[in-house]
């Protein structure tokens, strides 16, 4: 596709062929992330996916009012909020049982019977 540069009322035609010769052509695949350069929460991933007609109809009903998310977006942040909740319910019930004292004494006392 042609580069088309409009010619402004003060630039004169050689002016505009020096800054055309200023420009210079990126090689093919410059744009392109390098590998690990972007972080995987940072990258939209286009699937199919089959869900109940309900949970659909229930979304696409949230993002109807003005200024709401798409339906796709509310999806997707309830589908992170229960990603990131499982992960820090195991933590925190690791940290529950690592300081629970009463748990603690009855597994001393189990293993020493081992």
């Amino acid at each position: 596709m042609p580069i088309t540069i409009e010619k402004e009322e003060n630039l004169s035609e050689s002016e505009l062929d020096s800054q055309l010769d200023k420009m210079k052509r990126l090689p093919r695949g410059s744009f392109k992330a390098k590998p690990n350069a972007t972080k995987l929460e940072n990258c939209k991933v286009k699937i199919s996916l089959y869900i109940d007609g309900d949970v659909l109809e229930y979304f696409r009903c949230r993002a109807e009012p003005p200024h709401a998310a798409p339906y796709q977006t509310q999806i997707n942040n309830e589908l992170r909020r229960i990603m990131e909740n499982d992960s820090t319910d195991a933590a925190s019930l690791e940290k529950d049982i690592l300081n629970n004292e009463e748990f603690l004494r009855a597994l001393k006392e189990k293993l020493a019977t081992v």
